[in-house]
């Protein structure tokens, strides 16, 4: 249980906590808070996406509930902070989701064929 609601979470909570520690001024002044905000829409957020794409296939997770909480919190930032700037991401987070979940999808797949051949 602990598992499956940890890989739904994960981005949202990610998502939700680097944004909101970035616009509270807790990395540092200025420029300090916006270079590490940029830095997590670029390289964290699809970190977490991969991360929740791989756990959505191990724990055999819904797909489709568990990208629809990560970006309802993504939609939330957006519309909060940026008024539709960062919606392009949206789908290199999808990418990036997609590439974790079909990866571990396909390793057992191969898995299961070569388990199958054994026999």
């Amino acid at each position: 249980m602990n598992n499956k609601l940890a890989g739904l979470m994960f981005p949202a909570f990610t998502i939700l906590t680097l944004s909101v520690l970035s616009f509270l001024g807790l990395f540092g002044e200025g420029d300090v808070n916006k270079s590490f905000f940029i830095f997590g829409l670029y390289l964290i957020f699809p970190f977490a996406f991969l991360v929740q794409g791989i756990a959505c296939a191990i724990n055999h997770i819904n797909p489709f509930i568990a990208l629809l909480i990560s970006y309802i919190s993504f939609g939330v930032i957006m519309l909060s902070f940026f008024h539709y700037f960062a919606w392009g991401l949206s789908l290199y987070y999808l990418i990036a989701w997609l590439i974790g979940y079909f990866g571990i999808w396909m390793v057992r797949k191969r898995k299961e064929t070569k388990n199958a051949k054994a026999q």
